[in-house]
């Protein structure tokens, strides 16, 4: 009887090993968020998709800051990590940066991806729950990676700057800082967010598809970029009116001092258009504005 006892617990123990892990292990390499690929996994049942890069120096010995990075309306991660080209100093500062892919919506004939940035006139993408997205896609990278929590960024273009500003709303526990390139807070909420964040703002004066002063244009009533700010500095509790910290012909750089040493920044250039801010297009290289913002500004704690 014991003899047969011995055999069943070697034959249980057994079936456990075979099938409770391989359908862990199934689970991990399926969607394990591998380097310089298009990564999937499945939220909200629909299959989502992201691409990685991990700077050659990582070896998951220390921990890392993570960048989230978000491309604009009708683009896409590739396009957006081509055109940022933020892998070069990701791989120079030794951070890793993710590129989310929004959901293609078929209500046009070339099928331009968008984010759900909260806007009432965005109705097509009302109900995709991309905060739920990014925050799964977040914990899956940190799973996997030695990721410093109070070290996570996010930052993005145009409809991908409306989309950080609701990241920075929604997930304000999770995220240090964010970056908004080119594109205004378009999610309307009456009280602060749980957390508090800081907030960097690049625009320029003469872009055209997201005025700056707020207005109608692509049949989308914008609100000034001011406008957004001062909210955001009367939840954080700062001072009224921000200092002019630089100022010459080319743009100003003014800044918010708020309790709890929250910084909200602002970089406001005369030339740039609606393009991703480089010395050539413009008189700042975004890359390196935005991470040195980042890198001074974890997480509080």
């Amino acid at each position: 009887m014991m003899r047969q006892k011995i055999y069943l617990h070697v034959i249980l123990f057994t079936l456990i090993a075979i099938f409770g892990c391989k359908k862990e292990n199934t689970v991990v390499d399926k969607y394990y968020p591998q380097a310089n690929k298009m990564d999937t996994i499945i939220h909200d049942g629909l299959t989502r998709t992201y691409k990685l890069h991990v700077p050659a120096s990582y070896s998951g010995a220390t921990k890392t800051a993570l960048v989230i990075a978000l491309h604009g309306y009708t683009s896409s991660a590739t396009d957006f990590e081509n055109q940022s080209r933020l892998d070069d100093k990701a791989n120079v500062e030794g951070f890793i940066v993710v590129y989310p892919n929004g959901l293609q919506y078929p209500w046009t004939t070339s099928n331009p991806r968008a984010w759900n940035a909260g806007g009432e006139d965005e109705g097509w993408t009302r109900g995709t729950d991309d905060v739920g997205f990014i925050d799964q896609m977040i914990e899956l990278i940190c799973r996997h990676y030695t990721i410093d929590r109070n070290r996570i960024y996010a930052t993005g273009h145009s409809n991908g700057s409306m989309m950080v500003y609701r990241l920075g709303y929604d997930l304000s526990c999770k995220i240090a800082a964010i970056a908004a390139h080119s594109g205004q807070m378009i999610y309307k909420q009456p009280k602060a967010p749980i957390c508090k964040i800081h907030i960097l703002h690049l625009h320029a004066l003469d872009d055209r598809s997201v005025p700056y002063y707020g207005g109608l244009s692509q049949n989308i009533l914008w609100p000034a970029v001011d406008t957004v700010l001062y909210r955001w500095a009367f939840w954080s509790s700062c001072n009224t009116k921000p200092d002019t910290i630089f100022h010459n012909s080319n743009y100003l750089i003014k800044a918010w001092i708020c309790s709890g040493d929250t910084l909200l920044k602002s970089y406001v250039l005369n030339k740039g258009g609606h393009t991703w801010f480089t010395k050539s297009n413009s008189v700042i290289q975004a890359n390196d504005v935005i991470w040195e913002f980042f890198k001074a500004h974890p997480k509080q704690n």
